[in-house]
């Protein structure tokens, strides 16, 4: 039996396909596979064949509407999947569409309010890929309109926007900016490796790693049952470690509604997590958007 990471790639597309409808809808057939892959009725027929030759008891033929469904007692996944990447394509209209969803909306999650500029974005990546400098026209909501020289090496994402890290030769530090604020940019000169290895790792901000230790808020008022809230966040001893760099700590536990005050004293209901090594913040850039926290605990 050929292995499956041997197939051809458009054939082990399709038996990835075909487990996932399977698995999470419950049913496959020829048809659709024809359909969904402009494949002949034999090329489908083989592709189940050999999906069974695998998994033979992971799916069995309804002779009444000719369906492979799923064998709910002897099913084993031939393909690896996580939850990330799954939700990732039921987010997709094909998928959802496959599904049934999109009869609901599909899966419905939070839009984004801002993307940035397509004709700026690659001008920023190139000059990360290149190690090169960038000439930028950028606006921020304390001095308006400014000209800088950047030597960018990092894109993050906190939920809302999407930052560059990159350091701001006049003022000789290192910083995040939106993309969403940059009103022109491109690519000037570049620099060598040494250069540009020294001077990216003094991004002390980027570079330090803090682990994020976060627990079921003590509030008993509104988390009664914390084991709750150990199940739903897949928390080990109580608790959920989360490793971060410095730079987007912040970010994230106020879109994560962690409660990172000293003495867990945030008591509105959506705080349900606290932070319990809330001193990891000191000296963190942007620890002041974590919900709770103040450097003059530690000071």
């Amino acid at each position: 039996m050929k292995d499956i990471y041997d197939l051809p790639k458009n054939v082990y597309d399709r038996l990835e396909y075909l487990e996932f409808m399977l698995r999470f809808r419950g049913w496959i057939t020829r048809t659709e596979l024809m359909d969904h892959f402009s494949i002949s009725q034999t090329a489908a027929t083989r592709d189940i064949a050999l999906y069974r030759e695998h998994r033979q008891n992971n799916c069995y033929l309804n002779q009444k509407n000719k369906r492979h469904e799923y064998n709910q007692t002897g099913f084993k996944p031939l393909f690896e999947v996580d939850s990330r990447s799954a939700l990732s394509k039921l987010r997709e209209f094909t998928y959802s569409k496959a599904l049934g969803l999109s009869d609901s909306d599909g899966i419905l999650s939070p839009p984004r309010l801002t993307y940035p500029d397509i004709n700026l974005l690659p001008t920023i990546t190139r000059a990360i890929a290149t190690k090169s400098y960038l000439r930028a026209d950028y606006t921020s909501v304390r001095n308006g309109a400014s000209e800088k020289r950047l030597l960018p090496h990092a894109i993050f994402d906190n939920g809302i926007h999407w930052y560059v890290r990159a350091y701001d030769e006049e003022r000789e530090r290192h910083c995040s900016l939106a993309l969403t604020r940059f009103i022109s940019a491109e690519v000037t000169n570049k620099v060598d490796e040494a250069k540009f290895k020294t001077i990216t790792s003094r991004d002390h901000q980027w570079n330090r790693i803090i682990t994020l230790e976060i627990v079921p808020h003590p509030n008993d008022e509104f988390v009664k049952e914390s084991a709750t809230i150990e199940h739903d966040f897949g928390m080990k001893d109580g608790c959920l470690k989360v490793q971060a760099r410095a730079i987007v700590a912040g970010y994230w536990l106020n879109l994560w509604d962690v409660d990172c005050s000293a003495n867990h004293s945030l008591k509105d209901k959506h705080y349900q997590l606290w932070l319990r090594n809330h001193p990891a913040l000191y000296g963190v850039d942007g620890n002041f958007i974590a919900p709770g926290y103040k450097d003059s605990y530690y000071q």
